[in-house]
């Protein structure tokens, strides 16, 4: 089953509205597909950008780095609504300081920046992290605690104004063109070689970047159509998959058989961490669960991809232009 255009696209296209969305990580992975989906369904984009290196269209704005400082005023005007996705890249980043200065600090001086533009609607891309230092505190990672940090920020925002303001827990997100550790899966499955991933099994939660930006895109709709609160919400692929079904579904996506065997998970996993990657042991060995369901009931929504179709659909599908 091939996978759909992002979620109602079909019934979208040709649909006009006015409302102007800004973006923030526009550039990143999430983001451009977030801009094309956007743009889809009629939605006008303005794209708030670091540095005017990017390609820039006539609408997009130069922010320059995002932090306490940042100087919001050209890119809120006439804006109705604000996705937040920039943020440091969890793995990529060893300043503690970098995640709190974005993803606090400069989410805090965004939401400023709205009030005094008179903004009604945010949804403000967090990660599953910051449930884990809900959990832990201090001995969670600095992402997690920083992505809480902004959850907190955007909450109170919703709170003081009474406005739509969103935070979203997505756990690993993919798609063809995702970096990271999905990256690493789709190199790992295109390899001529049998892997070793069949006793693997544990069930975990991926979301589909097409579901993310439906998701998204659901939000916006509610807060055009008025509605109001705060709210921090997990959001996730209707299904859970295993490691070994990953593997199994990118490779039938590219038309290939397979060919796992069964190696004692305790040894791949005592393996990986002898190599200091105890966070991709944990991504490939750990259950984690995610409830989307809160998030579904409040604002009528369902992925519209199903996870093994979306999976497949990695191994065939080109990557969205930069």
């Amino acid at each position: 089953m091939p996978v759909p255009p992002y979620g109602a696209d079909a019934a979208m296209v040709g649909a006009e509205t006015t409302m102007k969305i800004v973006v923030t990580g526009a550039t990143g992975f999430v983001g451009r597909h977030l801009c094309r989906a956007l743009g889809t369904r009629g939605y006008q984009v303005r794209r708030a950008l670091r540095s005017a290196g990017v390609a820039a269209d006539a609408d997009d704005v130069v922010v320059g780095e995002i932090g306490p400082r940042t100087d919001w005023s050209r890119a809120l005007v006439g804006a109705d609504a604000v996705v937040h996705l920039a943020g440091p890249a969890h793995g990529r980043v060893r300043d503690d300081a970098a995640f709190f200065s974005t993803s606090d600090a400069g989410t805090a001086r965004l939401l400023e920046a709205m009030e005094e533009a008179d903004l009604p609607v945010m949804v403000n891309m967090s990660s599953i992290a910051a449930r884990r230092a809900e959990e832990e505190g201090d001995g969670a990672s600095a992402y997690g605690r920083s992505k809480l940090a902004g959850e907190r920020r955007v909450s109170g925002f919703a709170k003081g104004g009474g406005l739509l303001a969103i935070s979203l827990r997505p756990p690993l997100v993919y798609g063809a063109d995702a970096p990271g550790n999905w990256a690493r899966l789709m190199r790992l499955a295109r390899l001529p070689l049998p892997l070793p991933f069949a006793s693997v099994n544990a069930a975990r939660s991926f979301c589909a970047v097409e579901n993310l930006c439906d998701a998204i895109i659901s939000a916006l709709e509610a807060g055009a159509s008025g509605a109001k609160g705060a709210g921090v919400y997990e959001i996730c692929d209707a299904e859970t998959v295993t490691l070994a079904e990953v593997l199994t579904l990118l490779r039938a996506g590219a038309g290939r058989r397979a060919h796992l065997v069964p190696v004692p998970v305790g040894l791949l996993r005592s393996g990986i961490e002898a190599a200091g990657m105890h966070q991709l042991a944990e991504q490939l060995f750990d259950p984690l669960l995610l409830d989307a369901s809160p998030f579904a009931e409040r604002f009528g929504w369902q992925p519209p991809v199903a996870a093994p179709d979306a999976i497949k659909a990695c191994s065939a599908r080109k990557s969205v232009p930069r």
